[in-house]
């Protein structure tokens, strides 16, 4: 027998077997104990999050959703703490971005801007949809929201809304309003007013806000029903032209600027909204952390003066829910009204 057993041979005496099976029998256990605790443990079972969260925009960087999801993701990643990358999957009228969404896991590392395209899909996509807007989605929070305005570019000849819809009807299918995809607020604001006011506008849909300003202030599209956020800059460098805003009231930003109702059409009520939402069957604690910290968010100081170009709500999940409910409905009642389709 070779007498020079290396460091990790183990020399049993016959002599001493007893104690050093003993031995044995003790290294063998600590050795599983210290395996066990080495381990690495499943990522399932530590806590939510323990890596960055992802945070999908529908639309193309620049506009009102791009510009909230960065702001409000900043502030819960750091409350998380782990990042929120914002990634801008614009298309298909938002449902690219949704459908990702819907094929994701559903443990929180995967959620969703959206805003009222949400709405809107299930009837200009009749039969068509890959998924369930009300089953396959799970409300977190409704987040904010902000009145339109209906801009011209400089060229335009008309400076209030009354020449606006005058110059409309002198010619008509002459002047066109872009919008960042048929079915968004920009698109349904402005067929809200065509009927309204019975006047014929070219729609042009873009792939998101972004998309549209250089079309915009080149002047090779008339007008925009634009989310305050983008715009309230460039009104006031006098780059584009304010006529009316879409909410009842006027908007504390640009106070001067009447509303739609008070220069003739009171029916005339339209406004963006935006909530976060996730896949369904998502945790409940889960979600309940987010939209416990997503609410947190909201109250910041430092957040709500960034936002200043938005009305901010804040929910739970179950009233963000059924406010989705409501909207769906209302939203098809203007969509079948107005013959609004996807171009």
């Amino acid at each position: 027998m070779n007498r020079r057993c290396g460091a990790s041979c183990i020399f049993l005496n016959p002599k001493k077997g007893k104690h050093m099976k003993t031995l044995w029998t003790a290294l063998l256990a600590s050795t599983s104990v210290l395996t066990a605790l080495c381990w690495p443990v499943p990522s399932s079972a530590q806590p939510y999050p323990n890596r960055p969260v992802k945070l999908l925009v529908p639309f193309t960087p620049g506009g009102g959703t791009d510009i909230l999801a960065r702001v409000v993701g900043q502030k819960l990643g750091e409350a998380l703490g782990q990042p929120v990358v914002v990634e801008n999957r614009p298309g298909g009228n938002t449902l690219v971005a949704t459908e990702l969404l819907v094929q994701a896991p559903a443990d929180g590392y995967t959620l969703l801007m959206q805003t009222n395209n949400l709405a809107s899909n299930p009837t200009l996509y009749a039969g068509k949809l890959t998924f369930d807007t009300r089953k396959d989605l799970m409300p977190v929070s409704l987040v904010a929201g902000n009145p339109h305005v209906l801009v011209v570019h400089p060229s335009v000849p008309a400076k209030s809304l009354k020449e606006f819809i005058a110059l409309a009807k002198a010619k008509p299918g002459t002047l066109t309003f872009a919008s960042a995809g048929s079915g968004t607020v920009n698109h349904l604001c402005g067929e809200l007013l065509k009927g309204l006011a019975g006047i014929d506008m070219v729609h042009v849909p873009y792939k998101g806000s972004g998309s549209v300003m250089p079309d915009l202030l080149g002047g090779h599209v008339s007008a925009l029903f634009a989310a305050m956020p983008t715009v309230t800059g460039l009104i006031r460098e006098g780059k584009l032209r304010a006529l009316a805003v879409t909410t009842p009231t006027r908007f504390r930003g640009l106070p001067d600027v009447p509303t739609i109702a008070e220069l003739g059409y009171p029916g005339y009520n339209f406004s963006s909204w935006f909530g976060v939402l996730a896949p369904a069957g998502t945790p409940a604690p889960v979600v309940a952390r987010l939209q416990s910290e997503i609410a947190k968010a909201l109250k910041d100081p430092g957040v709500r003066e960034r936002l200043n170009d938005y009305e901010i709500f804040g929910s739970t999940a179950d009233e963000f829910g059924a406010f989705i409910a409501t909207e769906i409905d209302k939203t098809a009642r203007i969509i079948r009204t107005s013959g609004a389709k996807v171009e």
